[in-house]
């Protein structure tokens, strides 16, 4: 137990790195897709991160060398913890917000107004006309 203080650095750059991107995510969206774009990038993170560890886990494994398996085995627990945590994250948000990232659907106006409906029927009256009067290219 206390040799995972060697993990302390780890930790501390996956801290950083997620503070740094909800801060900006959240001060240029909002707060929701500052959320969403955490948990996608901690899961990329955390897998790339640990498919890293392991292999270099294998590799000590296979040379024998037992500091450094302990040094990636423990590297290697951390990031899968992390993955952990971020898909418990993730549903969590899921759960929350069940209709973040569809699509948002078009808005149909069933009774239009009737000044829109008298806009639309002088645009097609007269709309040829002006555009024909104040064309710039029109020689007089």
């Amino acid at each position: 137990m206390i040799r995972l203080y060697r993990i302390i650095p780890l930790l501390i750059l996956m801290a950083v790195v997620a503070a740094v991107v909800y801060v900006i995510m959240s001060f240029r969206y909002s707060s929701d897709r500052a959320k969403a774009t955490l948990i996608t990038v901690f899961t990329w993170l955390t897998i790339a991160l640990s498919i890293i560890f392991a292999i270099g886990t294998l590799y000590a494994i296979f040379e024998g060398n037992g500091t450094v398996i302990e040094l990636a085995g423990s590297f290697l627990a951390t990031t899968l913890v992390g993955l952990g945590i971020t898909r418990i994250c993730n549903r969590i948000f899921r759960k929350n917000h069940p209709h973040y990232g569809e699509e948002v659907a078009q808005a149909t106006i069933i009774n239009e107004s009737l000044s829109s409906r008298f806009a639309d029927a002088f645009k097609r009256a007269f709309g040829q006309a002006v555009k024909e009067t104040f064309d710039p290219k029109r020689k007089p």
